[in-house]
């Protein structure tokens, strides 16, 4: 293993109660169906766009995407500026890996100026050699596109490259292009076990 890719919301940042907050917020004000349980979970792998027009359709919402598209843009970029924080044990473990010479990329469904500005407030964002965002790409991670990108700016071999995910259809993608996984849940302490992996090498 000689490189790393990290998803941001949920796996390096603690910020998908956030996004749970939000999406049930802007359902009850546009949408005309309540909110079903789990519908953020099934946004985790689609760029803002895809979810915007996913949620305008399941919930016949009084706006239109690109303008449900802003208003999250608008909500959000202060959480990520201001609010933002990272996961247990992400910064220990990323420092570690720098101090390895293990160069790490971010990929990740929402905005880069978002993740951006939630790496600079949380101070590992100098640590990065790219963030790349779906909405830059122009596909979800159902589509492996953004790891092969990811794994350009990182300039490693997809074989020798470690996803760290929490999302099952996105770390499905990326084993299927050939990348090793890893996956992250919401009780563990964040990403030990990649350091232990590294320091056996």
């Amino acid at each position: 293993m000689n490189g790393v890719i990290f998803d941001a919301d949920g796996t390096l940042l603690d910020s998908m109660w956030y996004w749970d907050e939000l999406v049930y917020e802007l359902i009850g004000e546009y949408g005309k169906l309540p909110h079903a349980e789990g519908v953020v979970d099934e946004l985790v792998p689609m760029s803002m766009r895809e979810g915007s027009l996913y949620l305008c359709s399941r919930y016949g919402m009084e706006i239109s995407p690109d303008e449900l598209i802003e208003l999250e843009r608008e909500r959000s970029f202060e959480f990520y500026k201001h609010r933002v924080t990272l996961r247990s044990g992400v910064y220990d473990c990323i420092q570690g890996l720098s101090k390895r010479g293990i160069p790490m990329a971010v990929a990740s469904a929402t905005d880069r100026y978002m993740i951006e500005a939630a790496l600079k407030f949380t101070g590992i964002f100098s640590y990065m050699s790219d963030i790349l965002s779906c909405s830059d790409i122009g596909k979800g991670k159902e589509y492996p596109d953004i790891f092969i990108n990811a794994c350009k700016s990182t300039n490693t071999s997809i074989e020798n490259t470690v996803v760290v995910e929490d999302s099952l259809t996105a770390l499905e993608t990326a084993r299927r292009a050939g990348f090793m996984t890893v996956r992250v849940t919401d009780n563990q302490d964040m990403l030990s076990d990649i350091l232990s992996h590294f320091n056996s090498i």
